[in-house]
């Protein structure tokens, strides 16, 4: 598994360091009444295909059985998901967040796993593909066992219960 880790991290940073293009960001503004901003909602809710969760390699999954967290060394992934729900508006799985422990150092370092539910959020609409959104926000919560302090700039940090970030925008 640490191998395959590893290939997948190599083939993503030297997708990163050949990769170009630009990323743009595109408003939406909305006026009128709310009766008219419910049924817009309705119609783009209606209207929407499919809402993904963009991978390293800025591929849309839907689903996936696992997810590479730190695209950069593959030393914090999520494993064995089980989708609870998939919805245009939110996912919902539980699997485990394999934690590389980088003791005595990362490159000999173990995975420990520790169990979580994942929950995708907040989707905005993919640039130039009418009908697809993907997810731009994740909430990582640990339902056992969570991973041990760590230090910071000098500063001992305890790792947090639940924690909330914002995904990449390779959508837009």
């Amino acid at each position: 598994m640490k191998w395959h880790r590893l290939l997948t991290a190599g083939v993503v940073m030297g997708l990163a360091v050949t990769a170009c293009g630009s990323v743009t960001q595109t408003g939406v503004s909305a006026s009128g009444t709310a009766r008219s901003t419910a049924a817009s909602a309705a119609r783009a809710s209606a209207s929407v295909s499919s809402t993904v969760w963009f991978d390293c390699t800025h591929r849309g999954q839907v689903e996936p059985s696992g997810y590479i967290l730190t695209c950069a060394d593959a030393g914090s992934a999520l494993e064995y998901l089980v989708w609870k729900s998939w919805t245009v508006q939110q996912a919902v799985a539980t699997g485990v967040h394999e934690l590389n422990s980088c003791t005595p150092n990362c490159a000999e370092g173990t995975f420990i796993a520790y169990p979580v539910v994942v929950t995708l959020w907040r989707s905005e609409p993919v640039s130039g593909q009418p009908g697809e959104q993907y997810f731009t926000r994740i909430t990582v919560r640990y339902t056992g066992p969570r991973p041990p302090a760590y230090t910071s700039n000098g500063q001992l940090v305890r790792h947090p219960a639940r924690w909330t970030e914002p995904l990449g925008s390779f959508g837009t």
